[in-house]
Formats: structure tokens, sequence, C-alpha cells
């Protein structure tokens, strides 16, 4: 017997071993990809391409006039104490051209009025043919990373001489490359055209970034977050009680809160008050020496769902759209009225629930509503057996809903409201009635059923699982000519049910646990890590920032269902700076944050979960990291790696909250691997976490 279970064992390490060599060779992938995995690791290792010699190196973080820079290959930091980073990312992001000559190892970039030629292992540097130095006599080096060389030079060097800024922060290892420090000396407030602007007055161009918090979501207020990088503020005119006071009571924007960063780099905050969630769109106005940001709405992302047994193309924008709407053989067009596409507009092939295709197309300067109207249009191409009949279009605070289905008539609506455990059901119905309702006690579980006569809608089953209610069923009966509909409480839910007006029935949920939870006032950010054009670390078909995404919803799902307040760093496939991560955090003054990860490693063997953080004396990190390791443990039954200290990651330093990163498994390991590929595992971790939260704050 006992012989039987190791060869039963066996087979089913080789079974697993066989599953994975299949998939590599299907996908025709050799190995993993860190992507920008790597800025999470202490250390890499790199080859030298010309001599083959292999070190060890400290990785290294890169901002480009504020944006993360992700490579292909990390920055390091190079014997001498120099960082070197690669190239053709850096010239890239400041419109440099660069170019190789292999036969002589050279490298030249050219910029404006500047030309710099970089010979690899060479201390000497020839800029506008003069011959220069190298500091500390790093030169340029071809170093080879997951089988991709690229050129590294010196980034202080290449930066200074090109007419760009340098910082270094050694806490976080990041080098900061910006335009030339300037002043702000003054601000302004312009509501004369069509969309409200603030105008800083600078002494010259600087580098400066935006995004928005929608505070009001969480109990707070919404702000837009300006950064102004390597600047000082010199305002020639005193400010009121420290603010640019504006009070647009029409605009909803009241003030302009300035703080100073310490640095690296020195730079100013602006936070401006705003009475809803809008976009700042950024530029500078060369004429009057001004950075402008236009307050104007923006298209977050288009994307397709089920909603309601319909599906339904839902457009995210910043605030409520004004919108119009307007019909064209098979396509149905949405105009959203002063916009603008927060991503690159394209098309996109649906080819379900009635829908073909979705295309995306940002329209300036239009004199199609009002001469220089900007806005953005969403053209929805429906299925051959689809009119303007089966459409049904209606906004929701910042969203607008295009539903499509056979038919609309009868489809049963469903909402809950997070803030105070209410729910509501309704049924569009033709006559004015209400329909007896079976509670079963133990079950927590309520039966009715609708004739078929009185509406229509579409058998199936949508599990809700939201604190309130956790499915609703709807099953065709035609034997009794009738729609029977099965909807199952959570536990503490009680109902009521209503006729409204003459064509709705409605039940009304309240869940008296959510109402009184010892959680509502506790507030959480979730940050799935990656995302965007940074997939994260991946292996075969699994990328990190879907596994994150996932793991982050499940967790967010939990800790609203307890009656805490959430926000997300990201919901959707979409990339957030390092830096603005802990800053959304902050602004919003969270409770705890917590950064969801996947991992990955050269060495296949490595197994299990890890919760990071960084030591601080004024925070709570390592108490909150063993707990969460704990319920990870539990929740996973994974190998323990243990808590890590990594002072130097950004996400986890720079919050002002108890914070800690998870890892939740590793992509290269074949057992891990299997486990990453299934909701079901993913909805463990994220258990874990949860059940990890709830045990730190009791």
């Amino acid at each position: 017997m006992y012989y039987n279970e190791i060869e039963k064992s066996l087979r089913e390490v080789l079974l697993r071993r066989l599953i994975l060599i299949v998939m590599i060779l299907i996908l025709g992938v050799s190995g993993f990809t860190y992507a920008n995995k790597f800025a999470e690791y202490d250390e890499v290792t790199l080859i030298d391409a010309l001599d083959n010699s292999q070190d060890n190196y400290k990785t290294v973080n890169i901002r480009v006039d504020g944006e993360d820079v992700l490579a292909d290959v990390p920055a390091i930091i190079y014997p001498g104490n120099r960082t070197l980073v690669p190239i053709s990312f850096i010239t890239e992001k400041i419109g440099a051209q660069i170019q190789w000559r292999g036969e002589s190892k050279e490298v030249t970039i050219t910029h404006e009025n500047k030309t710099i030629v970089l010979k690899i292992n060479s201390k000497t540097a020839y800029v506008n043919g003069k011959a220069i130095t190298l500091p500390s006599d790093v030169p340029a080096k071809l170093m080879t990373f997951d089988g991709l060389s690229r050129t590294m030079v010196p980034a202080a060097f290449v930066s200074n001489q090109l007419g760009y800024d340098i910082d270094w922060d050694g806490a976080t290892r990041t080098v900061s490359i910006n335009k030339p420090r300037q002043d702000i000396t003054s601000v302004r407030y312009v509501d004369a055209g069509a969309y409200p602007q603030l105008r800083f007055k600078v002494t010259g161009e600087v580098s400066m970034t935006s995004f928005s918090v929608d505070g009001k979501s969480v109990g707070g207020s919404d702000a837009l977050i300006l950064d102004f990088h390597n600047t000082d503020l010199n305002l020639t005119t005193p400010l009121t009680y420290s603010r640019f006071i504006i009070n647009d009571t029409i605009q909803e924007v009241y003030d302009v809160k300035f703080e100073i960063k310490e640095g690296p780099p020195k730079g100013v905050k602006a936070i401006v008050d705003l009475g809803y969630y809008r976009h700042g769109e950024v530029f500078y106005d060369s004429s009057t020496k001004e950075m402008v940001v236009e307050l104007i709405n923006a298209v977050n992302y288009v994307d397709v769902e089920t909603i309601n047994q319909a599906t339904a193309v839902v457009i995210d924008t910043t605030e409520n759209p004004a919108y119009n709407l307007s019909y064209e053989n098979d396509k149905v067009i949405v105009d959203i009225i002063h916009s603008k596409l927060k991503e690159e507009g394209g098309l996109t092939s649906v080819g379900m629930g009635g829908i073909k295709t979705i295309s995306s197309q940002q329209i300036d300067n239009s004199s199609i509503y009002d001469q220089g109207t900007r806005f953005s249009r969403i053209a929805v191409t429906l299925d051959n057996n689809m009119t303007k009949d089966n459409v049904f279009v209606e906004s929701m605070d910042s969203k607008i809903y295009v539903y499509v289905q056979e038919s609309l008539f009868g489809t049963y609506s469903y909402a809950r409201n997070l803030d105070n455990g209410i729910s509501q059901f309704g049924v569009n119905i033709n006559t004015q009635k209400s329909y007896p309702i079976d509670y079963n006690d133990a079950l927590n579980r309520l039966y009715f059923s609708v004739p078929i006569d009185d509406t229509q809608l579409t058998s199936g089953e949508e599990v809700k699982d939201d604190g309130v209610v956790k499915t609703i069923k709807v099953f065709k009966n035609n034997q009794n000519n009738s729609y029977d509909i099965t909807i199952d409480l959570a536990e503490g839910t009680t109902y009521q049910s209503r006729v409204q007006g003459s064509s709705l029935f409605q039940l009304v949920f309240t869940n008296k646990a959510l109402q009184q939870s010892e959680y509502r006032d506790k507030l959480v950010v979730i940050d799935a890590g990656h995302g965007g054009h940074d997939p994260g670390a991946s292996y075969g078909d699994l990328k990190e920032k879907d596994i994150n995404l996932t793991t982050a919803l499940a967790l967010k799902r939990k800790l609203e269902n307890a009656g805490f307040k959430v926000y997300m760093t990201r919901e959707r496939d979409n990339y957030v700076q390092l830096y603005d991560r802990a800053a959304i955090a902050n602004q919003l003054n969270a409770d705890l944050f917590i950064s969801i990860h996947a991992n990955a490693a050269r060495n296949t063997a490595a197994k299990g979960v890890e919760t990071l953080y960084a030591p601080d004396a004024s925070r709570n990190n390592l108490n909150f990291a063993r707990v969460i390791q704990s319920g990870l443990l539990l929740g996973t039954g994974g190998v323990d790696r243990g808590v890590v200290s990594r002072p130097e990651l950004v996400v986890i330093r720079e919050t002002k909250m108890d914070a800690v990163l998870v890892e939740i498994g590793f992509l290269t390991n074949e057992d891990d691997y299997i486990k990453l590929k299934t909701n079901s595992y993913l909805e463990k971790a994220a258990d874990g976490i949860f059940r990890g939260v709830l045990q730190y704050l009791d």
C-alpha cells in the first residue's frame, strides 16, 4: 500500500511536469520574462555581452519627467557608485535619437544641438567632437539580461549633457531625470473658454504629471493632484490661508493647496479641491510661459460587461458625462461632449451579446456641436439580427451604459448602496400588481413567480455575493407559464416588497450587520501590482498583472462585504505610476495599504508565499506583515517564505499608513504555477489576506 502511494505521487509529479512542458511547446515559450518585475528584487544578475562575465547588481528605478520608465533590462548601480541605464528607453522619453554601430561598438546620441558618442568599455566620451572623461571612469557597457542585450550608459553624464537635471533617491534607489529646475511665480484660474483652466506661471517649462482621486466614493473629497517635478515655489503674491482660493460653485473648483516636496528631486505638489471627480489635461503654453491644467472629462476606458442579464458596453468617465446619442445603420454612436480619451482610440472585436465591434475616436476642434468642441466618439456595431430597438442607453454617476439584448422589456434590475447596506431588486411588469413571496428562514432564501404574460426575462443565474444578496436565479417554467425567481440572501439580510408606479415590482433588502459593522470607518487601499503596458512577470500564458488584479478584486469584494471602505489604485488593465499609488493612499488618509503581486525566480524550485514590508518606526508595518503572512498561509496552505524587509520598495516606503506587499506564489514553480492559473487559488489567497486584515484590526 505504501509503495502504491509513492508510485501514485510520482505519477502526479510527472504529469504536472508533462503539462508544463506541453504548454511551453504549444506556446513557443522557452522561459519567463521579468518585464518590470526586477524592480521588486534587491539584486539581479547581468552578463557583460563582450566578455561573458557576470555579476550581481543592485536594481534602480528610473523616472523621466515624473513618469516611470519600464525597460526590459534593469538599470543598475555599477561599481564606482554610478547608475547605468538602458539608453534607448531614456532617449525615447526625451525625444533624442540614437544610432548603434556594431563594428566599432559605439552609440551616438543626438538631441537638439548636441551629439554624444560613447564607446563600449571606454572611459572617454565625445560631446560635439570634444573628448570628455566619464565620471569615476565608468564607461558605457553592453549588458545582457534574460537573453536581451542593451547599451547601458551613465545616467548622470548623459542626462546633464542633454540639458536635463538628475536626482538620486538612495532610500528607494530611484534616479529621476527632469527638465531643468524652474520656479512657480503665480497661479490664476480661467473660466472663459469651454473648459476651466488652472494656469501656473513658471520661469520655464517643467516636468509635470497629474492624477485624480475619487475620494467621495469612500466618504472623502475629490481632488486633482498636480506634481511639479524639480520645481520651487516662489510666488510673487502671498497666498490666503496658505491656499489659492477659487470658489467657483458652478464648476465646483474650490481652491489649490501647495505642498513642498523635499525630494529628491525637490518639487511642488498642488492639490486641487473639487466638487466632483474630474481629469486634468496638462500642457505648456510657451506664449505665456504657463503650465496649464485644463479640467476636462476623460474617458477612462470602454469595456463589455454582463449586467442584470444584458450585455452592456460600459463607458467609464471621470465625471458625470454630457453625451449625445445617434444611430447610423447598424451602429450606435455615443459622443461624450467636452471629453478626451485617456487611452489611444481604436477598434476592438467583441463577437458576443449582439455586438460585433466597438470603436473609439478622439475628435478635437469640431463644429458638429459648437465651434472648437472636443469630444470622444464611441461607436458600437451591432450584429445583423439586432436593431436600435434592441438597444437601451442610460448614464449613472460617471458611467454610460449601452445595453444590448433581444428584448429589453422586463429585464430585472439590481443595485447595492455600499454606504448603507441596502440593495434593490426590481422587475418591470406590464400591469400594477404584487406577487406572493415564500421565505425559507433556514436557507435565507426567498421564492416568487411572475406570470410570463406580465414580463419577459432570460433564464440564468447571477452571483452577486455583495454582503446583502448572494445569488439571483431566474427559471422559465413553461409548465406553469411563469418565471420562477429564487434569491439567496446573505446572513442578516431582511427584505420588503413593494410596487413602484404601474410597472415595477420591487424588493428592498437591508443587512443590519453591514449597517452596524465595526469596520464601517476603516479604509483599505488595495494596489494590484503592475498593469497596462507593464505585465510584471510572465510565464507561459500567465501574466502577473492579471493574477494581481483578479486577487485584488476578490479581496475588495470580501472587505466590502464585511463593511470596509475600499479604494483600488486600479480596477482594470491600466498602469499607475509607482509614486502615485502611494500618493493616492496618502491623499485618502487610508488606514491600511496592501499591494498584491505574484513572484518569479531563476531558481524554479522557489515556491510559496511571502509578505514584504518597509521598516518604519512611525508605523507598525512589521506586525502587519506578520499577521498578513499568517493569514496567507492559512488561506493557501502554501510554503512559508516568511516576512521580508524591503525598505527601498516605493509603494510600501512612501505610504504613511501601515503597508505591506504580498507575493502570493511563484509563476516559475510548477506547483505554484498550476495553482495561480485557477480562480479558486486566487480566491483562497484573497481570503487569507482578508482574514489577516480582520485579525490585525481585532
